[in-house]
């Protein structure tokens, strides 16, 4: 049976199928039923998050705001299908909503870069205008504020959850990135090594992340848990840091190479496609003082 699993109070967490992993779909309930995430596509939210909903005893009407975590489209890929099925408002990041009114175009901008190490951009991607505008701070559903967390992407937002404490954090947190990437995935190193730290100041108890994680999983409950995974991601930043300095001195300055050394000593599986890699090796590169 399809359905959310309770993760603390009032929140629960559908593992939706991505790629032959899952994406996360969190599910607020309170005064208002916020939707955080809506899978990769319509299927998705015909296949899974409906009946998800309905063992909830909610229907799609039910649901009064559906927000996300930042634009990729295994995050927004349901966003089209929900706005036709529900009344539900559609929230965006302000600076950011061009990303959830087209997300095929930036599906295809986030590949053009290396051509040759991406997939095919995902056309089913339908993108749908905002009916909400936040920034960074706002409170939705009385008990969700948007924390800006760049760093995996400029639109990374952490959703936190004022009531229990918890960080509902998409991809924010990339510790060693999940089975499919070969390792954490972020564009800029000090934009995602601050938001990391952003975090770790924060009073959190409980992280709730939108994959599994290596080597730290998906949901971590109490602060001592909560702060672990945090300081686990922090840590891999400088590990990597490391590791790409050690491989400039020995020469190795091709990208894809770097790419494929960052993934093996890091214990990564090397994937179909290395564009995500490149990403954070590229970064880890720019932030290198090794000449």
């Amino acid at each position: 049976m399809i359905q959310f699993s309770n993760v603390t109070q009032d929140i629960k967490l559908l593992k939706t199928p991505f790629c032959g992993s899952w994406a996360g779909v969190t599910l607020v309930k309170g005064e208002q039923n916020v939707l955080i995430d809506s899978g990769a596509n319509s299927e998705t939210v015909d296949e899974c998050i409906v009946p998800a909903l309905k063992a909830e005893g909610l229907e799609p009407d039910d649901l009064d705001l559906i927000v996300c975590t930042h634009s990729h489209g295994d995050h927004v890929g349901g966003h089209y299908r929900l706005h036709q099925i529900s009344k539900a408002k559609i929230a965006a990041f302000a600076d950011y909503a061009d990303k959830i009114r087209d997300p095929l175009k930036y599906n295809k901008l986030i590949r053009a870069p290396f051509p040759k190490y991406s997939p095919p951009p995902s056309s089913s991607l339908k993108g749908v205008e905002p009916d909400v505008f936040l920034r960074d701070g706002d409170v939705v559903g009385g008990r969700l504020r948007m924390v800006h967390t760049p760093g995996h992407d400029t639109d990374c937002v952490t959703w936190y959850d004022e009531i229990t404490k918890t960080a509902i954090t998409g991809d924010s947190l990339q510790a060693n990135g999940t089975e499919l990437q070969g390792t954490g995935l972020y564009i800029d190193v000090e934009m995602y090594r601050n938001s990391v730290k952003r975090l770790l100041d924060m009073d959190i108890e409980n992280v709730i992340a939108g994959h599994d994680y290596l080597p730290v999983g998906s949901v971590a409950l109490g602060k001592e848990k909560a702060r672990w995974y945090l300081e686990s991601c922090l840590t891999l930043i400088d590990t990597y840091q490391i590791l790409v300095d050690e491989f400039l001195r020995r020469g190795i300055r091709n990208l894809p190479d770097v790419a494929l050394e960052l993934i093996k000593h890091v214990g990564g599986r090397i994937p179909q496609f290395i564009f995500l890699p490149m990403f954070t090796t590229r970064a880890h590169i720019a932030s290198s003082k090794v000449k």
